[in-house]
């Protein structure tokens, strides 16, 4: 297997180059590049990433605040026009301090960041793209709201 550290540490090291990333973009590709099955696998792959104990805060589910305060999004189309990447990270992590113990006093994303920290927000940003493009992928309405294509030819 690969350096687990590599692309954290690649995210991090380009935080000035992503801040003007237009996140939108991001979801965009992997709706079209995915499908439900591959993006569901790569959810249990960043799952993986957090101890047992914070994994179970993270299993998607329609009764979890977190996902719940992050679906919020799927209702902005203000926020998703001007959004970046930078920004998408710095959100996810603030719904996770808002509904999981384990992030309460968690340090912000662009701050000086040790190797775990840097892991695990990296993870948690991979695993809360992968949860707007799943749903992006399944709906419609979100896509209209993302204002994203599925393919060439179908929004």
């Amino acid at each position: 297997m690969g350096d687990l550290n590599k692309a954290p540490n690649d995210f991090f090291d380009n935080w000035n180059k992503i801040q003007s990333m237009s996140y939108k973009n991001v979801i965009e590709l992997l709706v079209k590049r995915s499908s439900e099955k591959k993006i569901l696998a790569l959810i249990q792959f960043e799952l993986d990433q957090f101890s047992e104990n914070v994994q179970k805060h993270l299993i998607i589910s329609e009764k979890s605040s977190f996902y719940q305060e992050i679906s919020n999004l799927f209702k902005d189309s203000n926020w998703w026009s001007t959004a970046t990447v930078t920004d998408a990270c710095k959100y996810y992590l603030n719904c996770a301090k808002n509904n999981i113990s384990y992030f309460e006093n968690y340090v912000e994303a662009d701050s000086d960041l040790s190797q775990n920290q840097k892991n695990e927000i990296f993870a948690l940003y991979q695993l809360c793209t992968l949860f707007v493009s799943w749903n992006a992928i399944k709906e419609k309405q979100i896509r209209e709201i993302i204002d994203i294509r599925k393919s060439l030819f179908f929004r």
